[in-house]
């Protein structure tokens, strides 16, 4: 009888480990698939732009890519702001998400992630800096932005390109919105090693290496992306902001009005919006 139970509980084990190893190797082989659902094949852009909003098609490694500017309308030259979308949406749907901000003063430009609404190339870690270093730099050379006053913000996997741009690109602030701090610490918390992650994006290392202010935005109830990743990168720099709101992963009342003015006001404190001017 002692034998028999052994030779089960050996069983059980051995199960036990086939059944992790299966669940890790599906993790390795998909997390691509898993992490940007939307990626397809390349095409034009099909979105309606209207003036003054304006297509923007840089050239990179895998062919070109792609944002949508959206000026301020306010006198130029004006601080400019990047903005990098979450893995589930595209820029289309954020094209009316800044308005608030633009007329504060603030140009958008929103950068479509790699293979995403028919954007050239696949989203990988790579190529999502390479879009983000040369959305970026086409800012810069646009007479109607200030370039000492870029600066980023990141929804989700998005705030991940944000954060890895300030190891290319200087910012003049940057902004995190419900951000893991790292793909290692996701994949911990889903059980697996870190040596499986394949885009080894570190939130938590760039804002730690961050000069200048970081706000950060994050759901308490977000079981997505635990809120413990928003207070790691909190505890990471004592120039961070956390700003934490009752609601999970992708029902916080972000691009709200209450948002913008959240935006606009951290901006104006770090000099990239001028300071609001008092009624008589």
């Amino acid at each position: 009888m002692k034998r028999l139970w052994k030779r089960a509980a050996v069983g059980v084990v051995l199960l036990a480990v086939l059944a992790y190893a299966g669940y890790a190797a599906l993790f390795y082989t998909a997390q691509r698939q898993l992490l940007f659902p939307l990626a397809g094949a390349p095409h034009p852009f099909q979105a309606v732009l209207t003036a003054p909003a304006q297509l923007v098609e840089v050239p990179v490694s895998y062919g070109r890519a792609r944002g949508v500017f959206l000026p301020a309308a306010t006198a130029t030259p004006a601080p400019a702001l990047l903005f990098f979308h979450g893995n589930g949406e595209t820029i289309e749907q954020h094209l009316g998400g800044f308005d608030a901000l633009r007329a504060a003063g603030l140009h958008v430009l929103l950068v479509e992630l790699p293979g995403y609404d028919g954007a050239d190339g696949a989203p990988e870690f790579d190529s999502l800096v390479e879009a983000s270093t040369a959305a970026y730099d086409w800012l810069t050379r646009q007479p109607a932005v200030d370039a000492g006053r870029i600066v980023a913000l990141g929804r989700s996997i998005g705030g991940a390109s944000a954060a890895e741009l300030t190891r290319h690109r200087p910012l003049a602030a940057l902004m995190l919105l419900s951000t893991f701090a790292s793909m290692a610490d996701l994949a911990n918390d889903r059980l697996l090693p870190a040596w499986l992650v394949r885009d080894r994006f570190d939130s938590v290392a760039r804002v730690a290496a961050f000069p200048q202010a970081v706000l950060l935005m994050h759901g308490d109830n977000d079981g997505l992306i635990p809120p413990a990743h928003a207070r790691k990168m909190a505890a990471a720099s004592p120039r961070t902001t956390l700003y934490r709101e009752a609601c999970g992963h992708n029902d916080c009342a972000y691009f709200t009005r209450d948002f913008a003015r959240l935006i606009g006001d951290f901006l104006r404190a770090q000099g990239v919006l001028p300071a609001k001017v008092a009624s008589p």
